[in-house]
């Protein structure tokens, strides 16, 4: 795996944020939610899916992704991979590290919430998913949702069972739904083809990222 870690100025040791990707994979999107996390005093590391593969053709990235999915020791096993290359990075405080995802990755940020791992937050965009039983109510830290009120893979139905199974579980959640948005209404437009049901909502993609920093602000502070 080849993700892209970003450092911000100064020496001291500052909190962290992992940055999860779609199920395309790691790119410049990620990247640059690295980069702009560092800017604002973060430690960030966007991590990688495929093994350094951006799977363009979306019946590579479903093969892929949809058996991933369905595991989520799998799932788990990715982002505690990417978390162990965070926590030893010397710039990290490994007591203050929150998780950002989208669409896979997002799921995947969920599923080490999860397995108990200790965050002090939780973002997820498009990946609204549910846990297996009893699982759910081992996530500590409040958990903020986002997705497009036209999204067709993350339809009505998958955001009630959502809500439901957070509201059953206790968390500290919150799901905002962006009205008109697609499926990774917050990617720019790519140059290869998607599926149907993905598009790109320039207002909407400013204001969930405005949410997400709002988050971290919130539960993981550059300053204590």
């Amino acid at each position: 795996m080849i993700g892209h870690l970003a450092i911000p100025a100064g020496v001291d040791r500052r909190p962290a944020v992992l940055v999860g990707p779609e199920g395309v994979g790691l790119s410049d999107v990620e990247r640059r939610r690295a980069d702009a996390l560092a800017e604002l005093g973060y430690v960030a590391l966007a991590f990688d899916l495929h093994g350094g593969r951006y799977l363009g053709d979306p019946e590579e990235m479903l093969a892929r992704c949809l058996p991933l999915l369905d595991d989520p020791d799998r799932m788990r096993g990715i982002g505690h991979a990417a978390l162990d290359v965070l926590r030893a990075e010397p710039r990290t405080d490994p007591d203050r590290i929150a998780a950002v995802g989208y669409g896979t990755g997002g799921a995947i940020a969920l599923e080490l919430g999860r397995d108990g791992v200790d965050l002090r937050a939780i973002a997820t965009v498009n990946g609204l998913t549910t846990g297996r039983p009893g699982e759910t109510a081992r996530i500590r830290c409040p958990v903020w949702a986002g997705v497009g009120s036209e999204d067709p893979i993350m339809p009505p139905a998958q955001r009630n069972a959502f809500t439901a199974d957070m509201q059953a579980a206790g968390v500290d959640w919150r799901l905002v739904v962006y009205g008109g948005a697609l499926h990774a209404f917050h990617h720019p437009p790519v140059d290869h083809t998607v599926l149907p049901g993905v598009g790109h909502h320039p207002q909407h993609a400013q204001r969930a990222w405005r949410d997400v920093v709002d988050l971290l602000a919130e539960c993981l502070p550059i300053t204590e």
